[in-house]
């Protein structure tokens, strides 16, 4: 996949051939090698009178077809009489539509050949004549391309030698498929298009000479493409003695994307896409070898992905590149390398960017590429390191598109440039590095302002087409200071290939790459400089080596019971790195005899536990979870069920070790008291936009969490006993993962929300939080309390084929079940059927008792509610079929069962009815009223009843109403439902910037962004310092006489007397009736 992008590497070489030109050759003149007689052309240079004399279409080897295909390359035959070599050679197989159409956007005049596989040919220029044994350096270009492009016919080489006196040569080698396909083993080493340069470097010692060429004096040089090829021969033993010096431009053996050290995968896509047989390596050699010209092009051009690069062979790459340059074994010839200021400017983005990228970009559009070319960078934090390195925490899309240049160019010309010059440096070699600096004129008037000098900029003053007279024609001129930059460049790049140092008279002194990485500026003005790329380079090649092998290890933390392997996660948004620790153990798995028993506290482990996979969730129906996920716009992969699940996440913004004492969050999970679990939230978020520490917490649900039998035989509260522990376990070890066991906090919403509120209530978690948030959920419920448990467990042991004489007989039942049992049996029970006991140690006393006498934890407490808590989800769930297009009262009263569970509450039910429904029989108001009334009984006026309370005991109370839907879920329901029971979490959690393990496959609007913010801070203030309220947000106030609260939504205003005339009637007025009514019956 990374070689996608060297694909495009062509056409900015492609642009760097646009300049003026004329043809001028004459009658050619016939020169003797040792294959055969050549028939040349000659041509001048402006400027210069020295006539050069070229030869095109050379052949060097074999044509590969047949049975060279796939196979190194063979020397070429002779031939009889005068060889005609005043054509252009075909270019290798590539697909010519995209060359005619990359030269027609640059209004380059160019005879583009037609391709074929027999391409094996060079072309030679040079300024001697037949016969003369001039032995004058020799430079041999390597066409860029991305190794899928290129031809030596869009490059002309009669300036540079003019001017320098050298041969100059231009090879081709097999592209694409046919030169770079490979299965990793002996049927298809790959490579095929370097071996094919070696034999043209074989060539050229065998036959230079007869150009005049001193074939112990070869420079090779190449850019893009090229330049990889040209330092890969610097590696290769191949190679060795075919050349003296070396100049990689824009591209070194260093650049990861072009290698492949897995070929096979990619053989096998290429095999399927064909229709081979794939079953074996042979196979799909023998049927690759069978496709016709027209198939290879037909698979590349439907196939653009399909990128073939360079492999470890064993025979031109005998170890990988790494090793090569590590062992410095290597050829250490003078080797001069270098970049343009710009690498990936407007050509390369260009061709992969979004639509308008050049107005500007966002961090969200970046991030694919990243993904998509580096693997190293899978990792989310790593990617979000290396976007911080960057584009900082900008939010400008002009410097965000500014970066994602600077960051393309580095990652694959820069970083890798300075890399090679390091090893050569350090293995003794001379090496001269440089920075080009000038864009074209010619070239810039197409381009936005904003671009420097692209990649390939350079090649049009390397090979001096200023002066050119050549095949190559494009309307335009180039500056004078833009001639006299062709002379230095062509100076420095001749005096390479005679000495080795591209130092000489009348230049610019160009100082060798040594200790501090001095380079030499190439612009209109030469500038010598120091450490090139310097900061990103530390970065590239020290800090982000570090932190990826950090980010694979994870950080591990050291607690009382062991030690934790977490993994690192990073959120939109954020430099914070979060770490997260998964399915850590508060308690013993409650199976076998501490089934429907108290929890126990967690047993030691030895080594280093994993902590990165999310915990099972506690037995419940799983398939509830993963429609009501689906209904929620969330994708997540959603755990198995297991009788083992009292585990919790933590999400911590502090490094391992360290003691920051920073605020705890103790997350307790909705779902009725039967579903949920710690997976299906995310604490990163959170975690790392209020500095704090979140603990997700799981506990027993539904029947193994909360049965009674009323007695010693199975008290009940299990699940809320399990959260107790879980307390106890963040109050013994939140400090190892930088959390202040001091300053807990609370929260939950729903059944989450009444746990909070119960967990106030109750002596045994006294102490182990110091402010608690109840989301649309508390313990002032009156349907809460299971007055008389006993018949609901003999329900229970009845329809399980239990003996249910006894409650010792019932329990000793259930706990002999098998999980599967368990499972099934807890299948069958809704959510809340199972509410919470009385047992005289997690309850002391009855909810109502302990509120009047004031006997809980007087913490600083948030509770609050949605503004249609009844809205869509929970009728839903209680299924009255076609409620949403209406109802009658009958329906409506039947589920106000739910409020009032007591068979001798169902005068009272009426009397509720009454009030809200009054007279009317219109259904849809019937649907609307039912929708509000159970929202009040359940959770509006149990929430300001509980605010009252807890007020008058004194300690600081917050009250919300939360008034905005999320516009993702909002399309997914009716257009009468407002904001619907737990649609604040999305806020809460801050799920517009979650990068976890939770996607949320519909995107939040930038006011729901900001909404996130503002939730997340009041929550966050609130944990801190016991009251929401904080630098620039909106003012909440304190809970008082008049019942204030917070409306919160894309604007927060502050309100009074929320829900106040049913508050009075739900509070006063039917207290009252209902003591009338008893009274009444009393006396009766």
């Amino acid at each position: 996949m990374a070689m996608r992008i060297s694909a495009l590497l062509l056409p900015c070489i492609l642009t760097a051939v646009t300049y003026p030109s004329t043809a001028n050759a004459n009658d050619g003149l016939v020169l003797q090698t040792k294959s055969g007689a050549l028939k040349g052309a000659h041509i001048t240079a402006q400027g210069k009178e020295t006539v050069i004399y070229t030869y095109l279409g050379i052949p060097f080897a074999k044509p590969p077809v047949g049975p060279l295909r796939l196979a190194p390359p063979q020397p070429a035959e002779r031939w009889g009489g005068v060889r005609d070599a005043t054509q252009q050679p075909l270019m290798c197989l590539q697909e010519k539509q995209v060359i005619v159409d990359l030269l027609a956007n640059v209004s380059m005049k160019l005879e583009i050949p037609d391709s074929s596989e027999d391409c094996l040919y060079l072309n030679v220029y040079t300024p001697s004549k037949p016969g003369d044994n001039a032995k004058l350096p020799v430079m041999v270009w390597i066409h860029g391309g991305g190794l899928s492009m290129g031809s030596a016919s869009m490059f002309d080489g009669h300036v540079l030698a003019a001017y320098q006196n050298v041969v100059v040569v231009l090879i081709q080698y097999r592209l694409g498929l046919l030169g770079f396909f490979s299965t990793g083993d002996e049927h298809a080493p790959g490579n095929y298009g370097l071996l094919d340069q070696v034999a043209a470097l074989h060539w050229v010692q065998e036959n230079i000479h007869s150009f005049g060429g001193d074939p112990g004096l070869v420079t090779i040089f190449g850019e893009s493409a090229g330049g990889v090829s040209v330092s890969l021969h610097v590696l290769s033993p191949l190679s060795s003695n075919l050349f003296h010096h070396a100049i990689a431009e824009s591209g070194t053996a260093a650049m990861d994307a072009i290698m492949r050290p897995n070929p096979l995968p990619l053989a096998q896509v290429a095999g399927n896409v064909s229709g081979c047989d794939i079953s074996s390596t042979k196979k799909i050699v023998e049927c690759v070898m069978q496709l016709s010209e027209e198939d290879i092009l037909k698979i590349a051009q439907e196939n653009p992905l399909l990128q073939f690069g360079v492999t470890t062979d064993g025979h031109f790459l005998p170890k990988t590149v790494e090793d090569l340059l590590k062992s410095h074994k290597f050829n250490k010839v003078p080797l001069m390398t270098g970049l343009t200021d710009d690498e990936c400017g407007y050509m390369l983005p260009n061709f992969m960017a979004p639509p308008g990228w050049t107005d500007g970009m966002d961090r969200e559009q970046i991030m694919p590429f990243l993904q998509m070319f580096f693997p190293d960078l899978q990792d989310q934090s790593t990617v979000e390191v290396v976007l911080n390195e960057y584009l900082g925490s900008s939010s400008d899309r002009i410097k965000i598109r500014n970066g994602f240049r600077e960051m393309l160019g580095d990652f694959f010309f820069n970083i890798p440039a300075r890399i090679i010059a390091n090893y050569h440096r350090d293995a003794g070699a001379p090496v001269y590095m440089y920075e080009f600096q000038h864009p074209p004129s010619i070239l810039q008037k197409q381009r936005p302002s904003f671009v420097g000098s692209d990649h390939g900029d350079e090649i049009v003053f390397v090979f001096g087409y200023c002066f050119a007279n050549g095949h190559i024609k494009l309307e335009g001129e180039l500056t004078e200071k833009e001639n006299e930059l062709c002379r230095t460049v062509m100076d420095h790049w001749g005096n390479f290939a005679r000495t080795g140092s591209p130092n000489g008279q009348g230049l610019t002194t160009w100082p060798e790459y040594g200790a501090e990485a001095e380079y030499l500026g190439i612009g209109l003005k030469q500038k010598p400089g120091k450490n090139l790329k310097g900061k990103h380079f530390t970065f590239m090649t020290q800090t982000l080596k570090r932190i990826i092998k950090e980010r694979k290890e994870g950080p591990v933390v050291q607690t009382k019971l062991g030690s934790l392997r977490g993994a690192f996660l990073t959120v939109k948004g954020k430099e914070t790195l979060v770490s997260s620790y998964l399915s850590v153990p508060f308690a013993k798995p409650p199976v076998g005899p501490l089934r429907l028993a108290p929890p126990q506290p967690a047993e030691k482990w030895h080594g280093v536990r994993d902590a990165t996979k999310q915990p099972p969730m506690c037995i419940q129906d799983r398939q509830v979870t993963v429609n009501e996920l689906e209904f929620l716009s969330m994708n997540l992969e959603v755990p198995k069920v297991s009788e083992d699940c009292l585990y919790l996440n933590i999400y911590t913004p502090s490094k391992p070790g360290e003691d920051a004492k920073l605020p705890v969050m103790v997350w307790i999970h909705g779902g009725g008291l039967s579903y949920g679990s710690a997976s299906i939230y995310d604490g990163s978020v959170l975690s790392a936009y209020q500095n704090v520490v979140v603990v997700i917490i799981q506990y027993r649900l539904g029947l193994l969490g909360f049965l009674s039998t009323g007695d010693e035989h199975a008290p009940g509260n299990y699940g809320l006993l399990d959260q107790v522990a879980a307390l106890q376990w963040v109050h013994e070890n939140i400090h190892s993962f930088g959390g202040d066991p001091g300053s807990v906090t609370i929260f939950g919403e729903s059944a989450g929300g009444i746990s909070v509120s119960l967990l106030v209530l109750s002596p045994l978690a006294s102490g182990l939080f110091h402010r608690a948030i109840a989301e649309s959920g508390t313990a002032v419920w009156d349907g809460l309390e299971m007055a008389n448990p006993l018949p609901l467990a003999q329900h229970v042991a009845k329809s399980s084929n239990c003996d249910f004489s006894s409650s010792s007989k019932i329990v000793d039942c259930i706990t002999s079940w098998s999980e599967e049992e368990a499972v099934k049996y807890s299948k069958q029970y809704r959510m809340m059927y199972f509410r919470v006991a009385v047992d005289s140690y997690f309850l002391p006393k009855s909810i109502n008792e302990i509120i009047q006498n004031q006997e809980f934890s007087k913490v600083p407490l948030i509770t609050g509610i949605t503004d249609d808590e009844f809205g869509f989800l929970l009728p839903s769930y209680f299924d009255i079929p076609g409620w949403t297009e209406g109802m009658d009262k009958e329906q409506a009263v039947q589920k106000l069962i739910l409020a009032f569970p007591d068979p001798k509450d169902r005068w009272i039910i009426d009397l509720v009815a009454n009030e809200y429904l009054g007279n009317t029989n219109d259904r849809i108001q019937i649907r609307d009223i039912y929708r509000e009334m159970m929202g009040d009984v359940l959770f509006n006026i149990p929430a300001l009843k509980l605010a009252k309370y807890h007020s008058a005991s004194g300690a600081p109370v917050y009250l919300y109403e939360f008034q905005h839907p999320p516009s993702m879920i909002k399309k997914n329901r009716p257009s009468f439902v407002g904001v619907d029971h737990a649609d604040e979490l999305f806020f809460v959690q801050g799920s517009c910037f979650t990068k976890a393990h939770i996607t949320i496959t519909a995107p939040f609007t930038k006011e729901e962004d900001e909404l996130c913010r503002t939730v997340m801070a009041y929550w966050g203030n609130f944990a801190r310092t016991g009251s929401p309220n904080g630098p620039g947000l909106i003012l909440w106030p304190e809970y008082g006489s008049e019942h204030e609260h917070l409306g919160i939504g894309l604007e927060q205003k502050p309100g009074k007397n929320l829900k106040g005339k049913h508050y009075t009637f739900l509070t006063k007025t039917l207290p009252e009736l209902e003591r009338q009514g008893r009274k009444r019956h009393s006396e009766l």
